[in-house]
């Protein structure tokens, strides 16, 4: 009797593996999932990819901030974004960056509302500062 249960216990067992092995998998955001946004200000120049490319109110975005430097006295000190609903007055608090390589920094967002925003990123170097805005719009 449990000879004939056995085969049906290793088979439920091995789709359940197969099925669990990709939850805890993060995925590489491809290319066509990905909007990269560019700007300039004096020596600097920004590039600003976000993942997903279709921003969802409540869901997370991830984002990375390459900045690249023609003044090569000036060292990057700090770099914070801020999201903020241009027809809102919400108090939003900014979000420091997290420097991953040589000028390249990441970090995640979160859109609360749909509608029209604007994401200012905000650079603090040694010879100074910069704002650059950035436009998006939140789909429900």
């Amino acid at each position: 009797m449990y000879m004939k249960r056995l085969p049906m216990l290793f088979l439920s067992l091995f789709c359940s593996m197969t099925m669990l092995s990709g939850c805890a998998t993060q995925q590489t955001p491809s290319a066509t999932n990905t909007r990269t946004l560019t700007a300039s200000s004096g020596t600097q120049k920004v590039s600003m990819t976000l993942s997903p490319a279709h921003f969802l109110a409540l869901h997370p975005v991830s984002i990375h901030v390459h900045i690249t430097s023609t003044d090569h006295a000036s060292i990057v000190q700090s770099v914070q974004v801020k999201e903020t609903m241009p027809d809102m007055s919400m108090p939003v608090p900014a979000i420091q960056l997290t420097k991953n390589a040589s000028d390249t920094y990441s970090g995640t967002l979160v859109f609360v509302m749909t509608g029209p925003w604007t994401i200012t990123l905000h650079e603090k170097t040694t010879t100074g500062s910069f704002t650059i805005p950035f436009h998006v719009q939140v789909q429900s």
